[in-house]
């Protein structure tokens, strides 16, 4: 019956949209919309059934406000993507969270990072998907975006992004030690992907996780998968139309998927529901902080965020992308942005919705602020 139940949840349909989402028109009532940069799209998930997307356009948007069903580079986002596909493998017993980097990458690439200081063979699985593996981040050196800002066609590959992580900086700690955020880690992660499956890493992704049978029609990976019809919008990085950037710089690992705020909602949905792995102890143990530093706000591939005294997990995106599940009702949300100076209002507005789903009230109505956001 519970087998039964199950695919019935995963083929069906997606929900119609509710008709208005309480919690939702309360998150957006503190949003100043005049000052608003761009366009915020933000989709909310009920488990109980109601859905909604809605777009708010601020007062020097420009151009055609958005319908909602465009795509958007999540970037960091995809890291979620990427790690319960590790895990996923881990439950086959295809890879082991315990065994050193070493087992699964290039000699070439594991002695490299040791020319620089690194001990690899003390560096594992696990270490790369929570963040602790010690590795510094090339994406957040200086020059990766000033190359980038220079030649927008620059094209990455994963052993140039290494080589210049060895180039540009050097290590943040031992193994285990501390939390590092590093793309870099994710990067090495995708390969592992590919050498277990043979398969390249969006394949493997897609059906690891089996992202068509979840009806997640609105997520693809850029320049690998180009679904007809499907429309990216335009991100601004400090006045700067990204769009023509060359997707290398951010699709190995790190990042590399664009979606629709409604799909994350889906999919975070199914992943913290227990509908993605087949195992419930893979759930448990990508939320555990078993082992890990005890101010680490990230676990195996996700995090457990603070908003202000509710706790949430979800991922973050550079380009000004964000969704957060709130555990107790159950509720998703996620937001994008088309100007990345509009982040911290659209973080805001999810603060507030999340603050307000977890009160339980029918009006979502949340007490006072008692703590900071991470």
């Amino acid at each position: 019956m519970r087998k039964t139940l199950l695919a019935l949840l995963l083929s069906a349909p997606a929900f119609a949209a509710s008709a208005t989402d309480a919690c939702l028109d309360q998150a957006a009532h503190g949003l100043d919309v005049a000052a608003l940069p761009g366009q915020i799209v933000v989709a909310t998930f009920d488990p109980a059934g109601g859905r909604e997307t809605r777009v708010i356009a601020g007062a020097d948007a420009g151009g055609a406000k958005l319908a909602g069903t465009e795509g958007f580079r999540i970037a960091s986002i995809t890291k979620t993507f990427v790690a319960a596909t590790v895990l996923r493998l881990h439950e086959d017993g295809r890879i082991d969270l315990a065994a050193p980097i070493t087992r699964y990458l290039p000699t070439a690439w594991t002695d490299l990072l040791a020319s620089d200081g690194y001990r690899p063979a003390d560096i594992t699985v696990r270490h790369l998907l929570s963040h602790t593996s010690g590795l510094a981040d090339a994406a957040q050196a200086p020059q990766f975006i000033e190359t980038i800002k220079a030649d927008p066609t620059t094209y990455w590959t994963r052993a140039r992004d290494l080589a210049d992580l060895v180039a540009w900086t050097d290590p943040m700690g031992k193994p285990g030690e501390k939390f590092s955020y590093s793309d870099t880690g994710y990067v090495l992660l995708g390969a592992i992907v590919e050498r277990i499956t043979g398969q390249d890493l969006p394949t493997a992704v897609r059906e690891q996780l089996q992202l068509d049978r979840l009806g997640l029609a609105d997520t693809w990976w850029e320049r690998y998968e180009s679904p007809k019809g499907r429309v990216r919008v335009h991100q601004l990085y400090e006045g700067l139309d990204t769009y023509a950037w060359d997707p290398s710089m951010d699709t190995y690992g790190g990042g590399g998927l664009v979606a629709t705020p409604a799909d994350l909602t889906v999919f975070f949905d199914a992943l913290l529901a227990g509908r993605v792995f087949h195992k419930p102890e893979t759930l448990a143990l990508m939320q555990s902080a078993a082992g890990l530093p005890k101010d680490s706000p990230y676990r195996l591939g996700i995090f457990s965020y603070d908003m202000h005294g509710t706790t949430t997990w979800g991922h973050s995106g550079f380009w000004g992308t964000l969704v957060a599940r709130e555990p107790v009702s159950g509720r998703t949300i996620a937001g994008a942005v088309t100007d990345r100076s509009a982040y911290k209002a659209m973080q805001d507005m999810v603060v507030r919705y999340v603050r307000g789903a977890a009160s339980g009230s029918p009006t979502c109505e949340a007490p006072a602020p008692v703590a900071a956001t991470h």
